[in-house]
């Protein structure tokens, strides 16, 4: 398999989602709800939605390219580090055509990635969803 580099932008479907879903909770708490109850459960969704579009527009560890070399090693670029971490995509990982669910194991750390089917262009997500199912190198025995 030959060396490709897949980078992540920030999904717009997803940001759309997010914000219809809270928009949605927002008025709902804001009809059913009166007093202190209302006042947190406002504040609480407000919370939520900043930290659900830092997480889509990229926290500080948030995965901007994915390399995958022609053995069909990985690296991950990150956002907070200028070098390609090597990085080994773990069992519980998700594919599918409309998005990925990734979980990365890296030397310091798991890393649980979302990866729509819009936040990349469509060959390089078709490649990245063939490469996740059948091109990863092979397990050795003794692992």
């Amino acid at each position: 398999m030959p060396p490709f580099c897949i980078r992540i932008r920030p999904s717009r479907r997803l940001a759309a989602l997010s914000l219809l879903l809270h928009a949605a909770t927002f008025a709902a708490c804001a009809a059913w709800f009166y007093g202190a109850e209302r006042i947190l459960g406002l504040a609480a969704l407000l919370f939520s939605l900043a930290y659900s579009l830092r997480t889509i527009y990229g926290g500080r560890s948030a995965v901007e390219e994915i390399r995958i070399g022609a053995k069909g090693h990985a690296a991950l670029k990150l956002k907070n580090s200028g070098e390609p971490v090597p990085a080994k995509l773990l069992d519980g990982s998700i594919v599918h055509p409309f998005g990925c669910i990734l979980k990365w194991q890296t030397e310091e750390k798991t890393l649980r990635q979302c990866v729509p089917a819009d936040a990349a262009d469509p060959e390089s997500y078709r490649r990245l969803t063939v490469w996740a199912r059948y091109g990863q190198p092979r397990k050795e025995k003794n692992q």
